[in-house]
């Protein structure tokens, strides 16, 4: 039996249609595939930065808190003399701090003398704030975080290492995971005497910061050297409190370089020891400890099983493989009549295919209109591409929305802290280079903390709002309203002309935030306190125009709050505060 030359064209051109088929379809699968993994890497790499981020925002928040309390008068009086009036005052200061952040072990005054007495003491006792007192009290003195605490200089705060807590009498905080922060107490004379010292629970912190992440993700948390302080299996932390050392390296091999500090980021698929059933994608931080630490750095991590990432790609395969599927049977049914039409679209469609592939370049020229077997496999190849296409979209749009919330404050929407920073060292690197000026007003709200007390903080979130929202229609659009954090707000104005043009503008802030605040039934007026300073006469660095604005706001309240003062010695115009 002889085949004619159009079956066998035919036979040949569905042998190499099916072939084509099989293996476009598996490198845009294999591809794709990539792609999605990589994605996921580049997402949890996001994640684990966002966490890393919020931790440093709540270590920034308890030193916050430290220095308001190594502030208050009464702790300086008690450590100077006893005085009952006084150590009752600090407890009950210590005892609201405390029910505003459960996440506090214990608070303590600690003198400098006595072999580190301490002076006064609230602990939590399960559910419930215990004062201890009298005899209770304990000698402090042997202790790291106290000499080393008092070896700083005012204003700093120390960071101990997080360790299980084994002092006797710690109430709720014995035997559970703690890290302490302190701040040194000074006089007159830059004397030390004594500290304020805030026990933080690690576990409570973490669960936190784990309400938003979503619940396949594994936190991770070891100090420097890698010993593990937090990790999904608990009997795996604090090894070295047991005698043992269980060390991240050792589970994830490639970690070995954020140990040794040759790297500061890492990303891994681990498919091996406990994961060789269930990989996982991981991704690990290097977070150096800021201020006076007994540990340099901590490396923190999130890990997602593996198969939560390729439960896409199995969808994406099926598509694939019924698509792959459609192609060859079209090439065996249609080979031997129209071979050499055929031949054409097939190669169209496989450059698309590659375009797609390699570009992410949707074709626009595919034959969808047609009404055989070659339209219908374009139809099949485009709706894939939209599917691929929307899949990375999703991926891109989450992206933005974490970096977005990296730079902004979630209840006002304005720059946070960060973003703040950044656009406060570019705008000084043009003013160097332009030889133009900058200003930086930094607004506090008067008694900001009665209306929270006194009508709860959806009044105060409220209040916040709309204080944000009129600053900011209060200035120009290349100017930066910020909030830095609890009622504070800094507005960084681009190239003021004279510093009269300054305070005609702190004028102008004070007067937009006069007219009553309406929230349900309440109508509130707020006042604000406002430093400024400029560049180049108040400092030339972000750090130092930053701080002394808010030494200038400092002094308007002192002067009597709702006005402005002018950090910079010349003797401002009619209408700010003295200097």
């Amino acid at each position: 039996m002889k085949f004619g030359i159009a079956l066998r064209l035919g036979l040949l051109l569905a042998v190499v249609g099916v072939l084509a088929a099989g293996v476009t379809g598996y490198y845009a699968y294999d591809v794709s595939r990539g792609l999605l993994v990589q994605s996921a890497k580049t997402e949890l790499l996001t994640s684990t930065q966002v966490i890393a981020r919020r931790m440093t925002l709540m270590r920034e928040e308890v030193s916050r808190n430290l220095h308001v309390l190594a502030a208050h008068p009464a702790a300086l009086s008690i450590l100077q003399q006893p005085d009952r009036a006084a150590e009752d005052q600090l407890a009950t200061l210590f005892r609201l701090m405390m029910e505003a952040n459960p996440g506090y072990f214990q608070i303590r005054l600690i003198s400098a003398s006595d072999n580190g007495m301490e002076r006064v003491r609230l602990d939590r006792d399960v559910n419930q704030l215990v004062r201890v007192t009298g005899d209770d009290l304990q000698e402090k003195g042997h202790f790291g975080y106290v000499f080393d605490t008092l070896r700083l200089p005012a204003g700093s705060t120390y960071l101990s290492r997080i360790v299980i807590n084994h002092e006797r009498g710690a109430h709720a905080g014995l035997g559970q995971p703690t890290v302490q922060l302190a701040t040194p107490i000074v006089d007159q004379q830059e004397r030390s005497l004594g500290l304020v010292l805030i026990s933080v629970d690690l576990n409570g912190l973490f669960a936190l910061l784990a309400k938003d992440i979503p619940t396949e993700f594994q936190l991770f948390l070891t100090n420097s050297k890698g010993d593990y302080l937090i990790h999904p299996d608990s009997s795996q932390t604090f090894g070295f409190d047991k005698g043992r050392r269980v060390l991240i390296q050792d589970e994830f091999a490639a970690t070995q370089d954020l140990v040794t500090g040759k790297a500061r980021e890492v990303l891994l698929e681990a498919s091996s020891g406990r994961y060789a059933e269930t990989p996982v994608l991981a991704a690990f931080l290097r977070l150096k400890a800021s201020g006076a630490s007994d540990d340099s750095s901590f490396i923190i991590g999130l890990a997602q099983p593996l198969a939560a990432v390729l439960e896409k790609t199995d969808r994406l395969g099926a598509a694939t493989l019924q698509i792959v599927g459609a192609l060859c049977l079209i090439c065996i049914l249609v080979a031997a009549l129209v071979a050499r039409a055929v031949t054409r679209p097939i190669n169209a469609m496989s450059v698309a295919m590659q375009r797609f592939a390699n570009e992410r370049q949707l074709a626009d020229d595919l034959p969808v209109e047609r009404q055989d077997e070659i339209g219908a496999l374009a139809s099949s190849f485009k709706l894939m591409q939209t599917e691929i296409s929307q899949h990375l979209a999703q991926m891109q749009n989450s992206r933005t929305r974490l970096e977005h919330l990296v730079q902004h404050d979630v209840l006002t929407g304005l720059p946070n802290r960060r973003l703040f920073q950044d656009r406060l060292e570019h705008a000084l690197v043009r003013a160097r280079r332009n030889n133009q000026r900058v200003a930086l007003l930094f607004i506090d709200l008067d008694h900001f903390k009665a209306i929270n007390d006194r009508l709860g903080h959806d009044v105060g979130d409220a209040v916040l709002k709309a204080v944000a929202s009129r600053l900011a229609a209060a200035v120009r659009e290349v100017d930066t309203v910020a909030r830095l954090g609890g009622d504070e707000f800094v507005i960084l104005l681009d190239d003021p002309t004279h510093r009269e043009h300054v305070a005609e503008i702190a004028e102008k802030l004070m007067e937009a935030l006069k007219p009553e605040i309406l929230f349900g039934d309440h109508a509130l007026r707020v006042s604000v306190s406002i430093g400024i300073s400029q560049y180049p006469d108040d400092g030339d660095t972000a750090s130092g125009i930053l701080a002394n604005a808010d030494r200038a706001m400092y002094r308007a309240k002192t002067a009597g709050r709702s006005g402005f003062h002018f950090f910079s010695a010349v003797t401002p115009k009619p209408g700010t505060l003295p200097v």
